[in-house]
């Protein structure tokens, strides 16, 4: 976090030429990307159907139809863009869902049940339209996310030169630079709730003593106030594909497997320093029979 404000402690840190001390680098995914890359071009990716095209194919394709756009750097940057997006930031969103479910077994088994009873082929993955339909589990992502954002560091925009007046009637000067922490925001009780330290994923369902219409409203703010993706024209552009698959891989994996925490009362620890990392959730599975 101290790098993203002070940019030459990068050449302490991530640039030491001594000793690396920063965070995991790019350095495996870009080789990722490379050795792919070239198989693919030179004939020899054998995981490639040519009836099943993939990302790869299709940006690879774009050479010829936008020549004037697309070249071999530019491939190289939309495989990168797949490969970050779908990498640390759906791992930490897939750990949490899983640690805090199973350290309430109560929500785990609700999960559960409903996964099981979704009529989804065990032999394949989950379908993303069909997963995401499901009301607990997108309750379960939504609150997972909001109470372990995978960036919760401050997001800054800089104000327009107009300035912004703030609700409470303050004036915030142009060009001054802002910014909110998802989640300092999703902690929010005002918005949340008296319980919004807890993870309880009933809060994005309609409960039983509410009509529809303060159901809405009350959601509506809720969804005002996640920033899990950032928010307005700057919000994350793997947004989709991340909740593709978190949605299809908690479902597959509930469906395929019996999951359980070795160790109950063991606590996870986080590494804050862009994203938030877990470390020490160690679980058991067992294929379901």
């Amino acid at each position: 976090m101290a790098i993203s404000q002070m940019p030459s402690l990068d050449y302490w840190l991530d640039k030491n030429p001594v000793f690396r001390l920063g965070p995991p680098n790019l350095v495996h995914v870009t080789r990722v990307a490379v050795e792919s890359l070239i198989s693919r071009i030179q004939g020899k990716d054998a995981n490639f159907d040519p009836k099943k095209p993939d990302y790869m194919h299709y940006f690879i394709e774009s050479k010829k139809t936008h020549p004037e756009m697309v070249d071999d750097s530019t491939v190289m940057g939309y495989m990168m863009v797949n490969l970050i997006a779908g990498a640390d930031t759906t791992a930490v969103t897939i750990r949490s869902i899983f640690y805090l479910c199973l350290k309430q077994l109560a929500v785990y088994r609700k999960l559960e049940a409903e996964i099981l009873s979704a009529g989804f082929d065990p032999e394949k993955p989950a379908p993303f339209g069909a997963a995401r339909q499901l009301p607990y589990l997108d309750a379960v992502v939504r609150e997972a996310m909001r109470i372990h954002p995978v960036v919760a560091a401050t997001m800054e925009r800089y104000v327009p030169e107009s300035g912004l007046r703030l609700p409470d009637g303050s004036f915030v000067p142009g060009g001054t630079a802002i910014g909110m922490n998802a989640y300092i925001v999703g902690r929010n009780k005002t918005i949340f709730g008296e319980d919004a330290e807890d993870f309880r994923p009933e809060r994005w369902l309609q409960a039983t003593v509410e009509d529809s219409e303060t159901y809405r409203l009350r959601l509506q703010k809720m969804n005002a106030a996640d920033l899990t993706f950032g928010g307005g024209s700057r919000v994350c552009l793997g947004r989709n594909l991340a909740l593709c698959e978190v949605y299809k891989v908690v479902a597959t994996l509930v469906l395929r497997y019996e999951i359980e925490l070795a160790d109950p009362a063991r606590e996870w620890t986080i590494e804050g320093c862009w994203f938030t990392r877990q470390r020490g959730i160690i679980t058991k599975m067992k294929l379901r029979k």
